[in-house]
């Protein structure tokens, strides 16, 4: 049911090096309005806080949620590490997010607004989630025992730089490591296995024309994909024997077609096998792994959810 006129709502902002997204949820996690506006017309922190609070003018907001790439202070609540922001490094978000909206304000990194959002829509209480998001790069948000976890500096679920190969040969890393899921996992590694595989050129090649080669039953392209499958459900695995979250959900832009395709459910159900083959079996015989639901929106509606639960 749509909210009351009188229903508080609580204001999501989740910005992006592209886009901010702005969500007014009720507190049912049901979106009643949004906006998105290019981040370089708003800028700077102040200007994005402005604007928000003028697309809720009129509303019964009852707090303001913000959700930011990058490695988050989660006790001072401000950046110290963004790609694409510039004038944010530094700035006490939560607190200039107060004094603009004169609300309740909370501040959260995305990949852990996401996964709150997708943990408050489940109804899952105190119990704990991943949301792994698979593209370009592998990110991962937790909410550990109900609550989003960013950990002590800020850098809890980076995933993708858990290191999936030891050998001498491991593939190197952005990041300058050896061996990490990104490097296996990311699209780029992807399209790289498809190269070595199949001696075509890089050019042209996306995960999503793998993908769609796979349903139409290119055995290549099948390997691929279940190849990575292997390489998630072996971090997952590892984030499982030292987590050991009740729920961990797939996302991103390259789930190889999701539940809608065959090949995104063998991908899935190849996931699901990988983390049993490598997990004691209270672990990954209870986890439930699935793909995530809310798609682009899940970062405004988490923050929006944060701003009711922790502000």
């Amino acid at each position: 049911m749509p909210a009351s006129d009188s229903a508080p709502l609580y204001l999501g902002i989740d910005v992006g090096g592209t886009d901010v997204k702005l969500g007014l949820v009720d507190g049912a996690c049901q979106i009643v309005a949004t906006e998105r506006t290019a981040t370089s017309l708003l800028k700077t922190p102040q200007n994005v806080f402005r604007h928000a609070m003028e697309f809720a003018s009129g509303r019964p907001i009852a707090g303001v949620g913000l959700a930011v790439p990058g490695v988050l202070d989660s006790h001072a609540f401000e950046l110290r590490e963004v790609v694409n922001l510039d004038g944010w490094l530094g700035v006490p978000l939560r607190d200039q997010l107060a004094q603009i909206s004169g609300l309740p304000s909370m501040v959260v990194n995305d990949a852990n607004a996401a996964a709150y959002a997708e943990h408050a829509s489940r109804l899952l209480g105190v119990q704990s989630l991943a949301l792994i998001t698979l593209g370009t790069g592998v990110g991962c948000g937790m909410v550990v025992v109900g609550n989003p976890h960013g950990g002590d500096h800020g850098c809890a679920g980076e995933l993708g730089h858990i290191a999936i190969d030891f050998s001498a040969d491991a593939l190197p890393c952005t990041c300058g490591s050896r061996g990490h899921l990104e490097t296996y996992a990311g699209a780029a590694g992807v399209i790289a296995r498809m190269v070595q595989l199949s001696g075509e050129e890089a050019e042209g090649l996306t995960p999503r024309r793998i993908a769609n080669r796979a349903e139409s039953g290119d055995e290549l392209c099948q390997k691929v994909i279940a190849d990575t499958a292997a390489y998630v459900g072996r971090a997952i695995g590892m984030l499982g024997q030292v987590a050991d979250p009740a729920v961990v959900l797939l996302g991103g832009a390259m789930t190889f077609g999701g539940m809608e395709t065959e090949t995104g459910r063998r991908f899935l159900a190849d996931v699901q096998k990988s983390v049993k083959q490598t997990t004691l079996v209270q672990v990954g015989g209870n986890m439930k792994i699935e793909f995530a639901t809310l798609g682009n929106q899940a970062g405004m509606i988490g923050a929006a959810m944060v701003a009711r639960d922790r502000s």
